[in-house]
């Protein structure tokens, strides 16, 4: 890992290639390129993902991280954190909240094999 003046790292990611990280983010156990601009930071041991957005100056901010919680009890949750969320929006966008105030910074969401059923029931018209 190289350090810039400004505190950033180059840190490799699982396809090789190189990228800037911003300082006080800290590699996982792999990092996984998603697009030019989305990087997934993976940390294993703590159950979480950094989501890292490349800025116009070539280099990737944390923009948010997904926590996993109850991954071995039959309480699946997840939860995603940033303070860079516009809006969220549901069904393909027929549902949007928008957050013009900046006062959502935090999405919980449970996952349950009960409601999988009951939604693909409901969609197949059971």
């Amino acid at each position: 890992m190289n350090e810039y003046s400004d505190g950033s790292t180059l840190v490799e990611a699982i396809t090789g290639k190189w990228h800037r990280l911003e300082k006080g983010i800290r590699k996982g156990t792999f990092l996984i390129e998603f697009s030019n601009t989305l990087l997934l930071n993976i940390h294993v041991t703590t159950n979480h993902i950094d989501v890292l957005m490349k800025d116009n100056e070539d280099t990737f901010r944390l923009m948010g991280d997904f926590s996993f919680e109850g991954l071995d009890t039959e309480e699946h949750k997840f939860m995603f954190h940033s303070l860079g969320i516009d809006h969220v929006h549901f069904n393909n966008r027929d549902i949007r909240v928008d957050n013009p105030k900046s006062e959502i910074s935090t999405v919980f969401v449970r996952l349950s094999h009960d409601k999988k059923i009951e939604t693909i029931n409901k969609l197949a018209g059971h």
